[in-house]
């Protein structure tokens, strides 16, 4: 077991910074750089480790939140057009807009009088399969890389 000094007075034992961080840094100068850029003053408690890990934890939500925002901010909803051939606004929630679109199919399929109309609207069913297919449903979003990974940035 090995100790870390910061600052020159405080010291934390490696496996302190383990049981709270999940990793050890590579000297002592790590650890104190990871308490300046999260902006923890060090005073030799088991405290500041919370602390540490906390900030870091909070920095890395939001660093993937903001990712996620933009990808999602970014997605082109594939059924748009789709939608607006029958009148619908797409919201771009893959489950709400394929339930309206079934619907409104259903409904407009049901007043169709002549062949044509009924071919169109086969015809948009059709276009359906591809636009509502598997490969356009958003999956959940994942963070791009793991907090595990992240907090080794600091800790190199």
């Amino acid at each position: 077991m090995s100790n870390f000094t910061v600052n020159g007075v405080y010291s934390y034992t490696s496996a302190n910074i383990y049981s709270y961080l999940g990793r050890v840094p590579v000297s002592s100068r790590a650890l104190e750089r990871a308490f300046d850029d999260f902006d923890i003053t060090p005073t030799g408690t088991t405290d500041d480790l919370k602390k540490l890990n906390a900030a870091m934890y909070e920095e890395y939500s939001k660093q993937v939140q903001q990712q996620i925002d933009n990808q999602n901010n970014q997605q082109v909803i594939p059924w748009a057009s789709l939608c607006a051939q029958i009148g619908i606004q797409a919201t771009g929630d893959y489950d709400k807009d394929y339930a309206a679109f079934n619907n409104a199919i259903q409904l407009l399929s049901q007043s169709a009088v002549d062949g044509q109309a009924m071919t169109y609207f086969a015809g948009l069913r059709s276009e359906a399969s591809q636009a509502f297919g598997l490969s356009n449903k958003p999956e959940a979003a994942e963070a791009p890389i793991s907090y595990r990974a992240y907090q080794a940035q600091f800790m190199r």
